[in-house]
């Protein structure tokens, strides 16, 4: 008798992988950061991109061209030789295999009869979540599989996009029916395994594809979503009627019937229970070619495709098709989204320009937003981005605008102050720049805090020129030479705080062209008055309280509060809660922020017989929570945004009264 062997190379596999994910896991806890994305390698999230894409010509989210290739290769991989992916990489499937052989340790784990009534019916669950998982995708070009998918949850920290009660309920199915129910996720749960099993179906699967394209060419409505779902309905009923492929996949385990001694070894080690000995070639739809079975018996009467030589072929080839995933997906790119517009057949020739280095564009939502303001721009008739890269193809007519009229367009004029000069600081010095590679908003944010690292500047102001000049605001008595600059500029990369205190790295690679200190200077009361920006903040949410006093007769007074830290940028991005919930409030009927002297201050508006001094304080300033009202008309209770410290008072109206 043989002595049973180890199947070592997916045991390193499995390991490897599950390493890889632990060590991302901990640098991120450890180092404040996340290099990479969590899915970067995620084949389901690649084969959600591909839906997305053909039927909304845009990716969805932020998917790479390394995920898409995850997801082909996957497909491929399993018509060809089967779910190799499930076997030997998908850190679920490790987990849920361990558990499982923990709850038989323990004697707590038990098999549903393989084609029994029970395992036949829970099957369909995995091809309901697979219709639910693309139809949101494809409907979104958001990955809806994050909202409730195991691993991102618990890459992520739990904080990525997730939602509680779905991540909750996948996290208990995951380890609870693992233990208790052999490959109780992969079999019933899993979406990709759903989609794997319809991969196996390859004749059905391609004959549907093209049946729903044909309808989609004459005019059916929604033909993808009636092809998803028979797509789902014929697998489901396959796999329950047959439990096996016929033709596909090509690469199978097969028995030696002479040489079997029907001992069983194999059934037992086989991850799914799949009773082997009573087969001759494995089409059976739970294989995944995992090799465990080859590795038990001891006759050595199952071999992959029959032959010994070809052992470990399974776990070779998944190697070399993750290594080709990532060799495709370097060489080729999607675009995130794909638009064009307006009329371009009156165009007599039709430009592009390429920009690259726009941090900004890092999402599908961000993505959407720069076509969206790109559409106001006469001449521009279409916009591609590439996340990956942080680029855009803009499609233009030469006739109505060009390269540099484009650049001028997409980058946001800033002014940002860092602080107010010391009392005994009369003026302030102007410094003269010119910075290359400063493109969009984003780029902004991390130059701003590249320079408030620099002793001596209270702030700057960025115009668009080629390149781009940029005005230090700084104290005379600051060394700021160029060499200073230059080192502190072109770095590259910068640091900023997150949440939580951690601390993220951002590459940079901004270029200090130009460098001028000729002596000019400003008052330091003109820099305070150049950095700030009254905000009158009289909108059509107000409005709604003044109609109330229409033809009543009141006074009006206003309320005054010191807030220095309105200038800070959290700070700013809370302010439209806080104006929200006081348009809720009757008798409000105005907020501005106006500078007194040097110290920013909010001037709220309000009927003298509705409110004073005290209430203002207690229940506006200190209201325990904020009623907000969003631009559909709903409204909802939450936490209050902004803290205040400095109890106000009523002052005379002038300035900031009420506009007419």
């Amino acid at each position: 008798m043989k002595s049973k062997k180890r199947n070592w190379l997916k045991l390193s596999l499995q390991g490897g992988t599950l390493l890889a994910i632990v060590a991302f896991i901990l640098y991120g806890i450890f180092f404040g950061e996340q290099r990479a994305d969590p899915e970067a390698y995620c084949p389901f999230g690649g084969l959600q991109a591909i839906g997305s894409y053909l039927h909304n010509n845009s990716l969805a989210c932020s998917m790479s061209m390394a995920q898409i290739m995850m997801g082909v290769v996957l497909a491929v991989g399993v018509i060809l030789f089967s779910k190799l992916f499930c076997g030997y990489l998908c850190p679920l499937g490790t987990i849920g295999e361990y558990l499982g052989k923990g709850g038989r340790k323990l004697k707590m784990n038990f098999d549903l009869k393989p084609g029994g009534i029970a395992d036949r019916g829970l099957r369909i669950v995995k091809y309901g979540l697979l219709f639910v998982v693309f139809y949101m995708s494809v409907s979104s070009s958001e990955l809806f599989c994050k909202n409730f998918d195991p691993y991102y949850a618990m890459a992520t920290g739990f904080k990525g996009e997730i939602t509680a009660w779905m991540t909750s309920i996948s996290i208990v199915l995951l380890f609870l029916g693992s233990f208790f129910i052999k490959m109780f996720w992969c079999k019933y749960i899993c979406p990709l395994g759903a989609l794997s099993n319809i991969f196996k179906f390859t004749i059905t699967f391609v004959g549907l594809l093209l049946l729903f394209w044909l309808l989609g060419w004459a005019g059916l409505p929604s033909a993808w979503v009636w092809a998803l779902g028979a797509a789902c309905l014929i697998g489901y009923l396959y796999e329950m009627i047959y439990l096996r492929s016929k033709v596909f996949p090509l690469l199978r385990i097969v028995r030696d019937a002479e040489s079997c001694n029907g001992c069983g070894s194999c059934t037992k080690k086989c991850p799914y229970h799949i009773d082997l000995k009573e087969l001759k070639t494995v089409r059976h739809i739970d294989c995944t070619l995992c090799g465990d079975c080859v590795s038990s018996c001891p006759k050595g009467s199952l071999q992959v495709g029959g032959k010994k030589s070809l052992r470990w072929l399974p776990g070779i080839l998944t190697i070399v098709l993750f290594v080709l995933a990532l060799i495709l997906g370097n060489q080729w790119e999607l675009p995130t989204i794909d638009e064009r517009w307006g009329n371009t057949e009156q165009v007599g020739e039709m430009k592009t320009f390429e920009m690259e280095g726009l941090t900004s564009i890092k999402c599908y939502g961000s993505s959407k937003a720069f076509s969206a303001k790109m559409q106001k721009v006469p001449g521009v008739y279409g916009v591609k981005t590439f996340v990956k890269r942080h680029a855009v193809v803009i499609s233009y007519d030469p006739a109505q605008t060009n390269e540099d009229k484009i650049r001028e367009v997409i980058f946001i004029p800033t002014i940002m102050k860092f602080s107010n000069p010391e009392p005994q600081v009369d003026s302030v010095e102007v410094l003269t720049l010119g910075v290359d590679k400063l493109f969009d908003r984003m780029d902004m944010v991390y130059f701003g805090n590249i320079l408030k690292q620099i002793p001596g500047i209270y702030g700057f102001d960025a115009e668009y020129s080629c390149p781009v000049t940029v005005k230090l605001y700084a104290d005379p008595s600051a060394e700021l030479s160029e060499k200073l600059l230059k080192d502190s500029i072109e770095v590259e990369q910068t640091h900023m705080l997150a949440a939580g205190g951690k601390v993220r790295w951002f590459p940079v690679d901004y270029k200090l062209v130009s460098y001028e200190r000729n002596g000019d200077r400003i008052s330091s009361r003109e820099f305070v008055e150049l950095m700030f920006k009254p905000t009158a903040a009289m909108s059509g949410k107000f409005l709604d309280n003044m109609k109330k006093l229409d033809g009543r007769n009141y006074e009006t007074a206003v309320y005054e509060v010191e807030y220095p830290a309105i200038e800070k940028t959290l700070i700013k991005k809370g302010f439209p809660y806080f104006k929200s919930f006081l348009s809720t409030q009757e008798g409000i009927l105005r907020i501005d922020v106006q500078l007194k002297d040097t110290t920013p201050v909010l001037r709220i508006t309000y009927v003298t017989g509705m409110w004073d001094d005290a209430k203002i304080w207690t229940e506006l300033f200190n209201a325990p929570k904020w009623t907000i009202k969003y631009t559909d008309g709903s409204t909802k209770e939450e936490e209050p945004k902004l803290k205040f410290k400095n109890e106000g008072r009523t002052v005379p109206e002038s300035p900031g009264a009420p506009a007419e």
